[in-house]
């Protein structure tokens, strides 16, 4: 888990926020990195390559990846607190976030393309 984290955070091109940091690993692990036809995790301490993950069973990297997924669209859809186990956000502080508006909208597609672009950039490193 350390090595997919170190690399699903510091291959980013800028610095990240914790909920982006997890976001990003949920993204590598939901994209099937861990599947058996995926590039896998080499560890860096061997030689050789070695998978990481070897030890895993097909349906432990499967239930990781769907876990991962279903996590990623809770995220998605502004349910992070689920996905950690926290009370949801109270209602007034959803209605102030909602009276900003268009700005708070553009930013959030501009975000949107950043994260895109790093997991591609993540697929890749593997």
């Amino acid at each position: 888990l350390e090595l997919l984290v170190e690399k699903a955070i510091g291959t980013s091109e800028r610095s990240l926020g914790a909920g982006e940091a997890l976001r990003r690993v949920l993204e590598c692990v939901a994209s099937g990195i861990l599947m058996e036809d995926g590039p896998g995790i080499k560890d860096p301490c061997e030689k050789e390559a070695v998978d990481a993950i070897g030890y895993l069973t097909r349906q432990q990297c499967e239930d990781i990846t769907q876990s991962a997924q279903f996590a990623l669209r809770l995220c998605a859809f502004g349910q992070m607190h689920k996905v950690l186990g926290m009370d949801s956000k109270p209602l007034r502080n959803l209605r102030q976030n909602q009276a900003q508006g268009g700005a708070d909208k553009r930013h959030a597609v501009e975000e949107r393309q950043r994260l895109i672009t790093d997991m591609i950039q993540c697929r890749e490193v593997y």
